[in-house]
């Protein structure tokens, strides 16, 4: 179950939206981000390889911000979901909720 919207918390994309700078300059695990994405089918593979392909991390987010964007709020859900597992201590840090 998604924890993305609750009467106490920002809609996940309130939540990236909110701290999208934070996020492309602090996510360390982008590629784990991103598999998780890949592997429920919600990110292609041209996408993946772009992301992949870019040589820093900030790079990465940005372009993983893009297939974000272009994928909806399903999309914007399953990631947040996966950046609220794997990169817990950050996304406490900009102030979500576990």
């Amino acid at each position: 179950m998604s924890g993305c919207k609750t009467e106490n918390r920002l809609s996940c994309t309130e939540f990236l939206e909110k701290n999208y700078a934070a996020l492309v300059d602090r996510v360390q695990s982008v590629m784990p981000l991103a598999d998780v994405l890949k592997g429920k089918n919600m990110l292609h593979g041209e996408m993946y390889s772009e992301i992949k392909a870019e040589k820093t991390n900030q790079r990465k987010m940005r372009r993983l911000f893009e297939a974000l964007h272009s994928g909806g709020d399903v999309v914007k859900a399953e990631f947040y979901d996966a950046l609220r597992q794997i990169e817990k201590h950050l996304f406490i840090d900009l102030g979500g909720d576990i």
